[in-house]
C-alpha cells in the first residue's frame, strides 16, 4: 500500500488535506478565541461585580456589628481576645466563599493583627499590604483586585471601625472563576482538537477516494509514456476526473493516427529525398557558373570605378584649389576696397586738418597782433607809472620842507608837521608800491617779449604744417586713384575666378555621377555574384537539410516502430 504523503507539491492527496484542515483548524481558532472573549466579558461585567457587590456587604455588615469597644480593649491589652475571636468566627460561619475575617492596627508604627477567625492569638505583629495600608491611613473602604498566593486566588475588602483605631478585612476565595475558566479553556481545547481530528479523516478518506481514480489515470499515462497505446483508458466517473480520462483517452486515439500518419509520410519522404538530390547537384554546377562570371565582370567594373574616383579624387582636388583661390581673390577684393575706403578717408582728413591749420594760422596771428598790441599798452603803462614816481618823489621832497617849516614855527607849527609827516609817510609808500609795480611790468614785458618770439617760430612751424599737409593731400589722392584701380582689377579677376569654379564645380558633380553610375554597377554585379554565390550555398543547404531530412526519417520510422497500436 502507498504512503501517504502530506507534501503539497508533490502529492494532490496532501494538497486536498491541507485545503480540509486549515479551514477546520481557522474555524476551532476562531471559536476559541470568540467564547474566551465572551467568558473574559461574563466573568467581567456579571460575575465579578455580582462577587464584588456580596464582598462588600459582608465587609459592611461584620463593620456594623462589630463591638468596637471589645477592639479597643484588646488593642489596649485589657483583655477581650476570646470575646472578639468567638465573634469573628460566629460571623464567618455558614457564608459560602467566606475565608478570613480580622481587625488590623497599627500602634507605635508597627502594624497587627488584632484578631482573626479560626486563631486564638491576638495582637500579632504583620506588615500591612498596601491596600491595608491605604485603607487604615485614608480611613476609607478599600477593594482590591484579585491575587494569588500559595492558598490559591483571592479578593479582599477593608472597612474602618468606627470609634476605634482599626480596620476590618474580609477575604473571599476566587478560586471558582479559575476553575471556570480552565474547565472553558479545556472544553474549547478539546472541541478544537475534536474538529481538527474529524476535519482530518474526512480530509483523508475524500483524498485518497479522489486519488485512487487519479492513480489509475496516471499509470494509463506511463504506459502511453512508455510507447504503448493499446490500452484503453476507462471510467464511470462524471465529475471533471472523468472528463480528464474522457480527454486522454481521446488524445490516445489522436496519437494513434498521428504515429499512423508519420509512418506514411516517412516512407514518402524517403523516396522524394533521393529525386532532391540529382535535381539539387545540377542546380549547383549553373550558380556556380553564373557566380564565376559575375564575379570577373565585377572585378573589371571594379578597376574601371577606381580609375574614375582617382579622376575624381583630381578634379575635386583642383575644384578645392581653385575654391580656395576665389577665396583669397575675394579676400584680397575686400582688402583693396579696405584700402581705398581708407585712402580717401585719409584724403578727407588731410582736407579737414588743413582746414584747421589754416584756423589755427589765422587764430596765431591774431595772437601776435594783440601781443603787440599788449606790448604798446605796456609801453604806456611804464610812463605813467614813471609819472606816478616823479609826482611821488616831489610830494616826498615837498612834505620834507613842510616838516622843517613846522620845525621852525614851533609849537604853532606842531599840526601842520603832523600832516606833513603823514603825506611823507604816504609819499614813500607811493613809491615802494611804484617800485613793485614797475618789477612786476618789466617781468610781463620780458615774458612778451618770450611770447612774441615763440609766437614768430609756431607761425613758421605752421607754415611749414600746412605746406607738408598740402603735399599728404596730393600723396592721399594719388594713392586713392591707384588703389581704385586695383580694386577694378581685382573685381574682374575674382568675376574670372567664379566662373571658373563653376565649371570646375559642373565637372565634378558630372565625375561624381559617372562614379555613382559605375560603382553603382559594380554593386549591382557584386550582388549578383553574392546572390549567386548565396544561392549556391542555399543549393548545398539543400542537399545537407535533405541529407537531414532523409536521416530524419528514416529515425522517425524507427521510433514509430517503437509504439503498440
Amino acid at each position: 500500500m502507498k504512503s501517504f504523503n502530506l507534501n503539497p507539491k508533490k502529492s494532490l492527496q496532501g494538497q486536498m488535506f491541507l485545503n480540509f484542515m486549515i479551514p477546520f483548524a481557522i474555524i476551532g481558532l476562531a471559536l476559541f478565541i470568540f467564547v474566551k472573549s465572551i467568558t473574559g466579558y461574563i466573568i467581567d461585567e456579571h460575575v465579578l461585580p455580582e462577587f464584588d457587590q456580596i464582598l462588600e456587604m459582608n465587609g459592611e455588615n461584620l463593620s456594623a456589628f462589630t463591638d468596637e469597644n471589645v477592639v479597643n480593649q484588646v488593642i489596649a491589652g485589657e483583655g477581650g481576645e476570646s470575646q472578639l475571636t468567638t465573634f469573628l468566627d460566629e460571623y464567618a460561619k455558614g457564608k459560602e466563599g467566606l475565608e478570613y475575617v480580622y481587625v488590623l492596627t497599627r500602634q507605635n508604627g508597627k502594624d497587627y493583627i488584632v484578631g482573626m477567625n479560626g486563631s486564638s492569638d491576638a495582637m500579632v505583629e504583620s506588615p500591612f499590604t498596601d491596600d491595608q495600608a491605604r485603607a487604615f491611613e485614608e480611613k476609607k473602604s478599600v477593594l482590591t483586585s484579585i491575587y494569588t498566593d500559595k492558598w490559591g486566588s483571592h479578593k479582599s475588602y477593608f472597612v474602618p471601625v468606627d470609634g476605634s483605631d482599626a480596620i476590618i478585612g474580609v477575604d473571599m476565595s476566587t478560586q471558582f472563576i479559575d476553575d471556570l475558566i480552565t474547565t472553558i479553556n479545556l472544553f474549547l481545547i478539546g472541541f478544537v482538537v475534536m474538529a481538527i481530528l474529524i476535519g482530518g479523516v474526512i480530509a483523508y478518506l475524500f483524498g485518497r477516494n479522489m486519488n485512487k481514480h487519479i492513480q489509475k489515470l496516471v499509470h494509463s499515462m506511463d504506459k502511453m509514456a512508455s510507447g504503448d497505446l493499446t490500452e484503453e483508458i476507462t471510467t464511470s466517473r462524471q465529475d471533471e476526473i472523468g472528463t480528464l480520462s474522457n480527454k486522454f483517452e481521446h488524445m490516445r486515439g489522436n496519437l494513434i493516427r498521428m504515429i499512423e500518419s508519420v509512418k506514411t509520410n516517412a516512407d514518402a519522404i524517403d523516396a522524394t529525398s533521393v529525386d532532391l538530390v540529382t535535381g539539387f547537384s545540377e542546380m549547383t554546377e549553373a550558380s556556380e557558373q553564373i557566380a564565376t562570371g559575375t564575379m570577373e565582370e565585377a572585378r573589371a567594373s571594379e578597376s574601371r570605378s577606381q580609375h574614375i574616383e582617382r579622376i575624381s579624387a583630381g578634379t575635386t582636388s583642383m575644384s578645392d584649389e581653385v575654391k580656395a583661390l576665389t577665396e583669397q581673390t575675394g579676400l584680397i577684393d575686400q582688402f583693396t576696397q579696405s584700402t581705398s575706403q581708407r585712402a580717401k578717408e585719409g584724403s578727407d582728413q588731410i582736407v579737414r586738418i588743413t582746414d584747421q591749420i589754416t584756423r589755427i594760422q589765422k587764430n596765431s596771428q591774431i595772437s601776435h597782433e594783440r601781443l603787440m598790441t599788449l606790448e604798446n599798452k605796456i609801453v604806456a603803462i611804464n610812463r605813467d607809472i614813471d609819472l606816478i614816481k616823479d609826482i611821488s618823489d616831489q610830494t616826498n621832497l615837498l612834505s620834507l620842507n613842510a616838516s622843517i617849516e613846522a620845525a621852525r614855527a614851533g609849537e604853532a607849527g606842531k599840526g601842520f608837521a603832523v600832516v606833513a609827516e603823514e603825506v611823507q609817510n604816504l609819499a614813500r609808500l607811493t613809491d615802494s608800491n611804484v617800485k613793485t609795480i614797475n618789477q612786476a611790468i618789466q617781468e610781463i614785458n620780458q615774458q612778451t617779449a618770450e611770447m612774441m618770439d615763440a609766437n614768430k617760430e609756431v607761425n613758421s612751424d605752421i607754415e611749414d604744417g600746412v605746406n607738408l599737409v598740402a603735399t599728404s593731400g596730393e600723396l592721399f589722392e594719388t594713392i586713392f586713384h591707384g588703389v581704385q584701380g586695383l580694386s577694378d582689377e581685382v573685381r574682374k579677376m575674382v568675376s574670372s575666378m567664379d566662373t571658373v569654379q563653376s565649371n570646375t564645380k559642373d565637372s565634378i558633380e558630372s565625375i561624381h555621377e559617372i562614379a555613382a553610375i559605375s560603382e553603382e554597377g559594380v554593386a549591382t554585379l557584386q550582388e549578383i555574384a553574392s546572390s549567386s554565390e548565396q544561392q549556391n550555398t542555399t543549393v548545398r543547404t539543400l542537399q545537407t537539410k535533405n541529407s537531414e531530412l532523409k536521416t530524419m526519417a528514416d529515425s522517425l520510422k524507427e521510433e514509430v516502430q517503437r509504439f503498440k497500436l
